[in-house]
């Protein structure tokens, strides 16, 4: 099961969460590969290039249908050249900042940012990663100018907006922890009501900025031409996971829904977020570094 991303992230712990059960629903060792690089390409490719057995799958997120737009030697179609299987969790995000910068408020850092023209940088999972596109959608919206720093995950980003290394960071849930001790200081969340791991944290709606409200997903994918027999198998195994109470229950503790669809509503899924997501580039400007 290839992870485009670097260990430690939201994609590689969502992944892991539902891996020993779906283990057992599908009577096979499922091993995760984190393939990171290149904007989640390599790991992408691997498995558009892979024998369509069913031997090799990769788990997902927004990067994998926006990075066709982005870059221009992609390589691959996300609708074409995949199979879904299906949506594992769909996952709302965080703006974080390192405690020891000063605003406390999302209207503390615009203004922060604004008298600092530069100054401030931010991280993300990667390029065309949902926390690259929620920040972009953040700084277009407010006409904030800030360099973007990509790391090869989620993990790697998160250790570095610890470190200071960048100023802002927006991710989901595996930064819950690390708000919740201090060392980072969430601001606002992309989700429709606060979390409820973070109470104290606004939503972006509330705070009167709904523009702002990207969020990101995790979902399986095979290579095309996998036999429907095949896809069908490993749907059972996946989604039947992602229903297990315990399951279920470990996921909506790292503040994820789990979802567990079917092959046709994820490929659905995909294409309406395509749409939405390419209206995030092109209205916010986002090109790659």
């Amino acid at each position: 099961v290839v992870v485009p991303y670097a260990a430690g992230g939201g994609t590689d712990i969502t992944t892991r969460t539902v891996q020993a059960r779906a283990m057992e629903l599908l009577g096979q060792p499922l091993i995760v590969d984190n393939r990171a690089g290149g904007g989640t390409l390599i790991g992408t490719r691997a498995v558009q290039n892979a024998t369509p057995d069913g031997y090799t799958l990769g788990v997902m997120d927004p990067a994998f249908i926006i990075n066709p737009t982005l870059v221009r030697d992609a390589g691959y179609s996300a609708l074409k050249d995949f199979a879904p299987v299906t949506l594992i969790t769909a996952v709302p995000l965080i703006l974080m900042i390192p405690s020891s910068i000063p605003p406390k408020t999302v209207q503390e850092l615009v203004e922060y940012a604004r008298a600092n023209p530069g100054k401030l940088n931010y991280g993300s999972p990667g390029s065309g990663s949902a926390g690259h596109l929620a920040v972009e959608q953040f700084r277009s919206f407010f006409g904030l100018k800030m360099s973007h720093v990509p790391y090869k995950g989620g993990g790697p980003a998160l250790a570095a907006v610890v470190a200071n290394e960048v100023s802002i960071l927006v991710i989901g849930s595996n930064a819950i922890p690390l708000i919740q001790d201090g060392r980072l200081r969430g601001l606002a969340a992309t989700s429709a009501k606060r979390l409820a791991a973070l109470p104290a944290v606004p939503t972006f709606a509330e705070l009167g900025f709904p523009q702002v409200n990207v969020q990101t997903f995790a979902g399986l994918v095979a290579p095309a031409g996998t036999p429907r027999p095949v896809i069908q198998r490993l749907h059972a195994a996946f989604a039947g996971a992602v229903q297990t109470p315990d399951v279920r229950t470990r996921l909506e503790q790292l503040n994820q829904f789990p979802i567990g669809n079917t092959s046709e509503e994820f490929a659905t899924f995909l294409q309406e977020n395509m749409a939405r997501l390419v209206k995030v580039v092109r209205e916010a400007d986002i090109k790659l570094d």
